[in-house]
């Protein structure tokens, strides 16, 4: 659980630094591309290979598997039908809905998830990760960042940028390799380069914090909702789902605490890179982060 250490004190690491000055104005953009072409591959290549050697393949996978192509779509029904009620521009709603719809399932969810159900609860929380998580925003989460960026997108385009991003790349090369010794002798190289993705992401996101009485005020309502479906609704509709289904299984229990974990700090840089609404994306991250370490465990007694 220590490791959970790195979550506020990156977060408040970047936030002094920029407060301070130390660094120029576009080293979150630095610190971005850094993330996503060389500590997420990294790990794409790292983390792969062991989900497929440790995890046993049955048909109660297909829960954790789906949970967060789910979890994504009521995330985005909500948004979106908020969006409409609250009159929120384009670049505000696509934010909204990559952060409210995709969970930081790792580097929040594995440590939180171990801690309470130990490595059976850690293998179901890799399944939702890999086949789910990641996969969403590779795939569906480009599709909302592009349409939402204000700029003509095309399904060539679209199709262009999942096939091109680095992380999407390495899952494949990942699960191509992973049934061979190939990648044995890079597991030292890959693993330091991927142990850089949480607090670099984190350093990055930090630093672009604004914890402004004024910027809080003024961004209070977006905040609180998306939150609200993040942290509560969207976890709340897949437990009543399974619970009507007959299904209180392991893998139902950590596909649900998944699904209630603070925003994914990627899916604020893909705001971030694509030009939609990066402030609230990034206060999505910053206070929904530390906040559903608490919210989690109340999912966690409730259940």
């Amino acid at each position: 659980m220590t490791y959970l250490l790195l979550l506020p004190v990156c977060l408040l690491a970047g936030f002094l630094l920029q407060r301070r000055r130390v660094w120029p104005d576009n080293a979150s953009v630095v610190l971005n591309t850094y993330v996503i072409w060389i500590s997420f591959p990294a790990l794409m290549l790292t983390q792969v290979p062991n989900m497929l050697r440790k995890i046993e393949f049955t048909r109660e996978l297909f829960i954790p598997a789906l949970a967060a192509w789910i979890g994504f779509a009521l995330a985005a029904v909500m948004i979106l039908t908020l969006a409409r009620k609250r009159n929120w521009n384009r670049a505000t709603t696509g934010a909204l809905i990559l952060t409210a719809g995709l969970g930081n399932t790792s580097f929040v969810g594995f440590p939180l998830i171990e801690a309470l159900y130990g490595n059976r609860g850690l293998q179901y929380a890799l399944i939702v990760d890999q086949a789910g998580s990641f996969l969403v925003l590779s795939t569906l989460g480009m599709l909302v960042a592009g349409i939402y960026s204000g700029s003509k997108v095309s399904a060539a385009s679209v199709v262009k940028g999942i096939v091109t991003f680095p992380p999407f790349i390495a899952a494949l090369l990942a699960l191509t390799l992973a049934r061979t010794n190939a990648l044995q002798s890079f597991a030292p190289l890959l693993e330091r380069l991927s142990s850089t993705l949480v607090p670099l992401a984190l350093v990055s996101v930090g630093c672009q914090l604004h914890f402004k009485r004024e910027t809080l005020t003024r961004r209070l309502e977006e905040l609180t909702l998306g939150l609200a479906v993040k942290l509560f609704a969207v976890p709340a509709v897949l437990a009543l789902g399974l619970w009507l289904a007959g299904g209180s299984s392991l893998a139902g229990k950590i596909s649900v605490l998944e699904m209630a974990m603070g925003p994914m700090i990627t899916a604020a840089i893909v705001a971030g890179a694509f030009r939609l609404d990066s402030e609230i994306a990034n206060l999505m991250v910053g206070v929904g982060t530390p906040l559903s370490i608490l919210t989690v465990w109340l999912w966690h007694l409730a259940l």
